[in-house]
């Protein structure tokens, strides 16, 4: 059974799949919110505020892209709190976490436009299939595989540049 028939049996009140539909989609929210908090029990709190939003939204569940219908919920949810909690903007929501990432990987991945960096990020430091990413950004999986690509060459040209200093 896939994961938008589990999606309909629980619209129906079959509670039962709940468990089901967590573990499934339970990577795909935290890589979400990942992307725009990176705290850790600031994570798992947002991560549980979305299955309670899943939960009393279910009813009103109209798509045919579960995955993409949960993916937008978690982004809404993690947004909401980036800007309650940002005093003058929201912070790049690509930064990554490690303390060990090099200058110019960051550097890097700011070449990148939205869509791009979003799938690269989701595919690199989520390790999310092709077939996942395309589900929950509701495109093809040659569009994923075109734009993965894409930030790749990208990338790659970025890091080559002679002009990149550190500050």
């Amino acid at each position: 059974m896939n994961l938008e028939k589990y999606a309909l049996e629980y619209k129906a009140g079959n509670q039962a799949v709940f468990g089901t539909i967590y573990k499934e989609t339970y990577s795909l929210i935290r890589c979400c919110i990942y992307r725009y908090v990176q705290v850790k029990y600031v994570v798992e709190d947002l991560i549980q505020d979305t299955y309670m939003k899943i939960t009393n939204s279910i009813k009103n569940y109209n798509s045919n892209n579960f995955s993409s219908w949960v993916y937008t919920i978690a982004k809404n949810i993690a947004l909401d709190y980036v800007r309650k909690k940002q005093e003058d903007k929201i912070e790049d929501p690509t930064r990554l976490p490690d303390k060990e990432t090099h200058p110019y990987l960051n550097y890097a991945l700011s070449h990148l436009d939205e869509s791009l960096r979003e799938i690269f990020l989701m595919k690199v430091l989520c390790g999310h299939t092709t077939k996942k990413i395309a589900q929950a950004l509701n495109l093809q999986p040659h569009e994923v595989n075109r734009a993965y690509s894409r930030a790749k060459e990208i990338l790659k040209a970025s890091l080559k540049e002679d002009s990149y200093e550190t500050k």
